[in-house]
């Protein structure tokens, strides 16, 4: 795959990082760096090929680490001073830098250029890395700018511990790293007073004197033998000195890297042509059909789409879409017949994107290492400003901690969740919802206790969802609706002391493994175009490709309910969805990486109301004596009054450490299984459609699920089933 001109990652190997660029620097020969975004460090420098991707699970489960031959290395720790000062001030390196010693801004292209912008004390700086080849020399050069007047400042260069010099001076060092070799170190267009300087913990530093804004200088490092510093020097000069001496021509290095931050050349091309197919196949009285966006797998960058969140652009006939190995795609020709549909690659490089939410017209991306803001400068339709918005979410290098989810509520507020390691949190965000004010300004957590949290949504009033998977500490895959201060029930990542092993905020419904094992986001019917089902939520399923419809009923002021499934198929496991604003209809998106019964890696889906009658249940109620569902269409009396037409079991689970939870029953806890539940009697209103079950007694339970055969009015055969959780069973009628 074609990453461009840089890859956002955790990185292994001589030099580990959590959160890194790792920039392409060159194909022939290959070259590399990767720049540390949590410290603004240099953090290593090879040659002989890019990165060695993982493998597992198409690339989510493993680290990156260097493809080819580590040269250069920077240890740990802040890359600049903080008022002369170079202690790191972290507690571990799952922290970046507090803000006043320093901010990653983001990365500037330039064509295959990345432009790095970072704040060290204040000052803002502007990096880009080249590589040449010369001899036998490979050499590295940053390029680096003021943006504003700065006094003094020391920067971290290098670390080569136990290295002894060979040539030391100001501006220029050669130390011995073996009989024959030696790492180079040479500054360029240096202001007056610039000097190196080794310290006793092996780290090369550089010392600054105070510089104006716009002024510049490169730092020039390479490692080779002895024999072949000549060809350093052709492309890193010697000091103003020996250049003197050896009567050569000033270099000429003044440069200004501010004119590449305003846009510039494309790199993708034409968007690709992709018709989208309406559903024709099915039922004549189908109320609901799937329309196929068809995802390109087969394009000329060879990126892996593996589509992981979406959301429109406000005229409605463009979506954005992020593809977990790191795209964004901008697909056009959203209308009707969806013939014009159009891919353009917008982005890419992002570090597992699993989240996308587009506020005042720009792209906002959620990645396991920040929220990044896309800006297209220069109008040519692909992104040339990865700006970080907020990057302040800890993270470590376990497979598992994906941010998953990005919604916004009616302030602006962003809301985002972070998954666990499986097992006891060793950071402060594993297994939480999290907030990010409109500014971007702070990180906030807002509640805890999640395992592996792949869904979220947010409704019309704020409300906000989270869905969490079976595992440990999680018998089923659960519904929630959080609250602030809320505890999930993961306690591995309760964050409060003692662990909350006695109780926890109850889901809305629990679902069982064969109806959801892998549960995605919740989204909201906005539309009155979308049948009778204005203002409901609805639920999606990565594991098993599904959707569906969702009840909420409150009782003594506890949120109960369950879900109804759809009969539609989609392509992969869906899991992030938006009603376009335009036609009214629900788009999703998802992919197949983790366990899922979808068939294709990548799908992007319409499902179209058509107009159809629509017969499903819209509301469950839970009553003292039993259940009542109310239907969207009338049904036919003789059929619902069967009582053999009805079925219905209950049954609890087991909230342990032990991974999922068998079915207990409810009369008898101590032996697995469901208790079958008499159907003692079946009512029908007057207009036809509402049925209520009589059960007898009807008491709290994890799960109850009614299954059931009945004809609509008009003779329509509705052959399906409820599941639903009881947290309280009304008084009274």
């Amino acid at each position: 795959m074609d990453h461009g001109p840089f890859f956002a990652s955790n990185l292994q190997g001589p030099a580990p990082a959590l959160k890194t660029l790792t920039l392409r620097l060159g194909d022939d020969p290959a070259a590399a760096v990767s720049f540390d975004t949590m410290t603004l460090r240099w953090n290593a420098a090879w040659t002989g090929g890019f990165l060695r991707l993982p493998r597992k699970r198409d690339g989510m489960e493993g680290t990156p680490v260097p493809w080819g031959r580590v040269q250069l290395t920077n240890a740990p720790g802040p890359a600049w001073d903080l008022d002369g000062s170079l202690a790191d001030p972290r507690t571990g390196p799952h922290e970046r830098l507090p803000d006043a010693w320093g901010r990653w801004r983001g990365v500037h292209l330039h064509g295959d250029q990345a432009i790095l912008h970072y704040e060290a004390g204040g000052i803002g700086f502007l990096e880009l890395n080249t590589f040449t080849r010369h001899g036998d020399r490979d050499v590295f050069t940053r390029s680096i700018q003021f943006l504003d007047p700065s006094g003094p400042r020391i920067l971290r260069l290098l670390t080569v511990a136990g290295a002894e010099p060979v040539v030391e001076n100001a501006l220029e060092s050669h130390l011995a790293v073996g009989p024959d070799e030696e790492v180079s170190v040479a500054i360029g267009d240096a202001p007056p007073g610039t000097r190196l300087v080794r310290d006793s913990d092996g780290h090369l530093l550089l010392h600054l004197p105070a510089c104006r804004a716009g002024e510049a200088f490169r730092v020039h490092l390479s490692r080779g033998t002895i024999r072949s510093r000549a060809d350093f020097h052709a492309v890193a000069p010697p000091t103003p000195a020996r250049r003197r001496l050896l009567g050569l021509l000033p270099p000429s290095d003044a440069f200004d890297l501010r004119p590449l931050t305003r846009g510039g050349p494309g790199r993708w091309g034409a968007p690709l042509e992709a018709p989208g197919q309406l559903q024709t196949s099915g039922a004549d009285d189908d109320a609901y059909v799937v329309d196929t966006l068809p995802v390109p797998e087969d394009n000329p960058y060879r990126s892996w789409i593996r589509l992981s969140g979406l959301d429109f652009f406000a005229d409605a006939t463009r979506a954005a879409v992020c593809s977990v190995s790191g795209d964004v795609w901008i697909v056009s020709g959203i209308d009707g017949d969806l013939r014009g549909v159009r891919w353009q690659r917008f982005a890419t490089g992002l570090f597992q994107p699993l989240g996308l939410r587009i506020v005042d017209g720009q792209v906002h991306v959620l990645g396991r290492d920040q929220i990044t803001r896309l800006h297209d400068l220069d109008g040519d339709g692909e992104a040339d400003h990865y700006e970080n918005f907020n990057n302040d979410v800890t993270i470590t290098d376990h497979y598992h901690e994906f941010c998953l989810g990005l919604e916004t509520d009616r302030a602006g507020n962003f809301y985002f969740n972070k998954g666990g390691n499986l097992g006891r949190a060793r950071i402060p965000h594993q297994g939480t919802l999290l907030r990010v004010p409109s500014d971007g300004s702070r990180l906030e957590v807002v509640a805890t206790g999640l395992r592996a949290p792949n869904g979220l949504g947010m409704g019309p009033g704020d409300e906000i969802t989270t869905s969490d998977n079976e595992g440990n500490w999680v018998p089923a895959s659960r519904v929630n609706r959080m609250r602030p201060g809320g505890f999930y029930g993961h306690v591995f990542t309760a964050h409060r002391t003692p662990s909350p092993t006695n109780s926890y905020d109850p889901p809305i419904f629990w679902l069982p493994k064969n109806v959801d094992n892998s549960s995605g986001g919740q989204v909201w019917v906005t539309s009155d175009r979308w049948g009778p089902l204005g203002g409901d939520m609805l639920h999606t399923s990565y594991g098993q490709s599904a959707l569906f419809k969702v009840f909420q009923e409150e009782v003594d002021g506890v949120l109960q309910g369950g879900v109804w499934r759809f009969p539609l198929k989609f392509d992969s496991g869906i899991m992030r969805g938006r009603f376009n604003p335009r036609d009214g209809q629900l788009y999703v998106v998802g992919l197949v990486i983790w366990q899922s019964n979808g068939p294709r890696k990548g799908a992007f889906h319409r499902i179209r109301h058509t107009g159809k009658p629509v017969r499903l249940p819209r509301h469950l109620r839970v009553r003292p004596d039993g259940v009542e569902l109310e239907f969207t269409s009338p049904l036919d009396p003789a059929s619902v009054r069967d009582p053999d037409n009805w079925a219905v079991e209950r049954w609890n689970y087991q909230w342990t450490e032990k991974y999922g939870s068998p079915e207990f029953s409810v009369a008898d806890p101590t032996r697995k299984g469901r208790d079958p539940v008499p159907v003692e009697g079946v009512d029908l209103s007057a207009d036809g459609t509402r049925v209520r079950l009589r059960l007898g007694v009807v008491e709290p339970v994890m799960q109850q699920r009614i299954k059931f055969r009945v004809r609509a009015a008009d003779g329509t055969e509705v052959d399906q089933e409820v599941y639903h959780t009881i947290h309280r069973v009304p008084t009274g009628r």
